[in-house]
Protein backbone atom coordinates (compact mmCIF):
# COMPACT_ATOMS: atom_id res chain seq x y z
CA UNK A 1 0.00 0.00 0.00
CA UNK A 2 1.07 2.94 -1.15
CA UNK A 3 0.50 6.84 0.06
CA UNK A 4 1.39 10.23 -2.38
CA UNK A 5 2.98 12.54 -0.13
CA UNK A 6 1.45 15.36 -1.82
CA UNK A 7 -2.26 14.12 -1.38
CA UNK A 8 -1.81 13.93 2.29
CA UNK A 9 -3.43 16.51 4.91
CA UNK A 10 -2.77 17.52 8.55
CA UNK A 11 -6.01 16.28 9.18
CA UNK A 12 -4.71 12.88 7.87
CA UNK A 13 -6.29 9.84 6.38
CA UNK A 14 -7.65 6.47 7.97
CA UNK A 15 -6.63 3.15 6.59
CA UNK A 16 -6.83 -0.37 6.75
CA UNK A 17 -5.00 -3.17 4.96
CA UNK A 18 -5.27 -6.56 4.98
CA UNK A 19 -1.83 -8.80 3.90
CA UNK A 20 -2.60 -11.96 2.97
CA UNK A 21 -0.32 -15.03 4.09
CA UNK A 22 1.55 -15.31 0.60
CA UNK A 23 2.18 -11.72 0.35
CA UNK A 24 4.76 -11.77 3.71
CA UNK A 25 6.78 -14.38 3.40
CA UNK A 26 9.37 -14.89 6.80
CA UNK A 27 10.71 -18.56 5.51
CA UNK A 28 14.07 -17.51 7.75
CA UNK A 29 12.15 -16.48 10.56
CA UNK A 30 10.24 -20.12 11.10
CA UNK A 31 6.96 -18.74 10.84
CA UNK A 32 4.16 -18.52 8.45
CA UNK A 33 1.09 -16.43 8.57
CA UNK A 34 -1.74 -18.62 8.65
CA UNK A 35 -4.65 -16.21 8.46
CA UNK A 36 -4.10 -12.37 6.90
CA UNK A 37 -2.38 -9.95 8.90
CA UNK A 38 -4.32 -6.66 9.49
CA UNK A 39 -2.70 -3.29 9.79
CA UNK A 40 -4.87 -0.10 10.24
CA UNK A 41 -4.51 3.35 11.40
CA UNK A 42 -3.89 7.04 10.62
CA UNK A 43 -1.44 8.52 8.18
CA UNK A 44 -0.90 12.55 8.46
CA UNK A 45 1.61 15.48 6.88
CA UNK A 46 3.33 17.80 9.34
CA UNK A 47 5.24 20.23 7.03
CA UNK A 48 7.68 17.88 4.88
CA UNK A 49 7.12 15.13 7.91
CA UNK A 50 5.11 12.43 7.02
CA UNK A 51 3.44 10.82 10.76
CA UNK A 52 2.03 6.78 10.92
CA UNK A 53 0.43 5.48 13.63
CA UNK A 54 -1.80 2.18 13.87
CA UNK A 55 -1.91 -1.36 14.88
CA UNK A 56 -0.24 -4.53 13.38
CA UNK A 57 -2.36 -7.83 14.25
CA UNK A 58 -1.21 -11.18 12.58
CA UNK A 59 -2.06 -15.05 13.57
CA UNK A 60 1.24 -16.98 12.76
CA UNK A 61 2.05 -20.61 12.95
CA UNK A 62 5.89 -20.97 14.48
CA UNK A 63 8.27 -23.46 15.47
CA UNK A 64 9.20 -24.00 19.60
CA UNK A 65 12.64 -23.26 20.12
CA UNK A 66 12.85 -25.66 22.18
CA UNK A 67 11.32 -28.44 21.42
CA UNK A 68 10.77 -27.85 17.24
CA UNK A 69 6.42 -28.78 17.35
CA UNK A 70 4.42 -25.88 15.53
CA UNK A 71 2.29 -23.91 17.47
CA UNK A 72 0.28 -20.87 17.15
CA UNK A 73 -0.03 -17.15 18.36
CA UNK A 74 -0.90 -13.90 18.06
CA UNK A 75 1.59 -11.14 16.78
CA UNK A 76 0.27 -7.23 17.65
CA UNK A 77 2.18 -4.36 18.23
CA UNK A 78 1.63 -0.53 17.85
CA UNK A 79 3.35 1.61 15.16
CA UNK A 80 4.15 4.93 15.31
CA UNK A 81 6.51 6.23 12.78
CA UNK A 82 7.32 9.33 11.40
CA UNK A 83 8.93 9.38 7.66
CA UNK A 84 10.77 12.49 6.18
CA UNK A 85 12.72 13.13 2.89
CA UNK A 86 15.11 10.82 1.76
CA UNK A 87 16.96 14.70 0.97
CA UNK A 88 16.27 15.28 4.62
CA UNK A 89 17.75 12.26 5.94
CA UNK A 90 21.56 12.38 7.72
CA UNK A 91 24.53 11.40 6.14
CA UNK A 92 26.93 8.74 6.49
CA UNK A 93 28.40 10.97 8.97
CA UNK A 94 26.63 11.16 11.14
CA UNK A 95 26.80 7.97 13.93
CA UNK A 96 24.64 8.23 17.00
CA UNK A 97 21.24 8.05 16.66
CA UNK A 98 18.55 10.24 19.19
CA UNK A 99 15.45 8.19 20.09
CA UNK A 100 13.20 10.00 18.09
CA UNK A 101 15.75 8.87 14.94
CA UNK A 102 15.19 5.58 15.76
CA UNK A 103 11.71 5.33 14.67
CA UNK A 104 12.22 7.56 11.60
CA UNK A 105 11.83 6.32 8.01
CA UNK A 106 12.89 7.73 4.77
CA UNK A 107 10.27 7.90 1.48
CA UNK A 108 11.80 9.01 -1.73
CA UNK A 109 9.76 9.86 -4.96
CA UNK A 110 6.71 10.96 -3.31
CA UNK A 111 5.36 8.37 -1.74
CA UNK A 112 5.61 6.67 1.27
CA UNK A 113 5.73 2.82 1.08
CA UNK A 114 3.75 0.70 3.74
CA UNK A 115 4.09 -2.48 3.19
CA UNK A 116 8.04 -2.48 3.90
CA UNK A 117 7.32 -0.79 7.56
CA UNK A 118 4.79 -3.31 8.19
CA UNK A 119 7.48 -6.45 7.41
CA UNK A 120 9.68 -4.32 9.33
CA UNK A 121 7.41 -3.82 12.33
CA UNK A 122 6.03 -7.45 12.30
CA UNK A 123 9.69 -8.94 12.63
CA UNK A 124 10.54 -6.64 15.41
CA UNK A 125 7.19 -7.98 17.30
CA UNK A 126 8.51 -11.12 17.35
CA UNK A 127 9.59 -12.54 20.75
CA UNK A 128 13.13 -12.92 20.47
CA UNK A 129 12.58 -17.04 22.14
CA UNK A 130 9.60 -18.58 20.60
CA UNK A 131 8.21 -20.98 22.82
CA UNK A 132 4.94 -23.43 22.30
CA UNK A 133 4.54 -22.56 26.28
CA UNK A 134 6.29 -21.00 28.95
CA UNK A 135 7.16 -24.64 30.75
CA UNK A 136 8.35 -26.60 27.08
CA UNK A 137 11.16 -29.11 28.38
CA UNK A 138 12.01 -29.53 25.27
CA UNK A 139 14.38 -32.16 23.24
CA UNK A 140 16.73 -34.29 24.87
CA UNK A 141 20.25 -33.40 24.09
CA UNK A 142 20.62 -37.08 23.45
CA UNK A 143 18.24 -39.46 21.76
CA UNK A 144 16.11 -36.48 20.94
CA UNK A 145 13.10 -37.31 22.23
CA UNK A 146 10.47 -34.78 23.11
CA UNK A 147 10.57 -34.37 27.02
CA UNK A 148 7.22 -32.72 26.91
CA UNK A 149 5.59 -36.38 26.16
CA UNK A 150 7.43 -38.34 28.99
CA UNK A 151 11.07 -38.84 30.26
CA UNK A 152 13.52 -40.63 27.58
CA UNK A 153 15.03 -43.77 28.67
CA UNK A 154 18.69 -42.15 28.16
CA UNK A 155 20.81 -43.50 31.44
CA UNK A 156 21.63 -40.78 33.70
CA UNK A 157 24.61 -38.46 33.15
CA UNK A 158 27.54 -40.33 31.74
CA UNK A 159 31.03 -39.12 33.40
CA UNK A 160 33.14 -36.81 31.00
CA UNK A 161 36.18 -39.30 30.23
CA UNK A 162 38.68 -36.96 31.82
CA UNK A 163 36.73 -37.69 35.35
CA UNK A 164 36.63 -41.27 35.12
CA UNK A 165 39.77 -42.13 36.74
CA UNK A 166 38.35 -39.67 40.08
CA UNK A 167 35.07 -41.46 39.63
CA UNK A 168 36.42 -44.77 39.80
CA UNK A 169 38.89 -43.90 42.73
CA UNK A 170 35.68 -42.37 44.61
CA UNK A 171 33.58 -45.57 44.20
CA UNK A 172 36.80 -47.35 45.39
CA UNK A 173 36.67 -45.82 48.22
CA UNK A 174 33.02 -46.04 49.15
CA UNK A 175 33.03 -49.60 48.26
CA UNK A 176 36.26 -49.88 50.95
CA UNK A 177 34.06 -48.02 53.65
CA UNK A 178 36.48 -44.57 53.83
Amino acid sequence: MRFEVERLTIEGTSFRQDYAPEALSFEAERIRLIAPATVHGRIWRKGREVLLQGRLTARVAALCDRCLREFETLVETEIDVSYVPEEDDATAEDLELSADEMAQSVFSGGEVDLDELVREQFLLALPMRRLCREECRGLCPRCGADLNLGDCQCEAAEIDPRWAALAAWKRKKEADGE
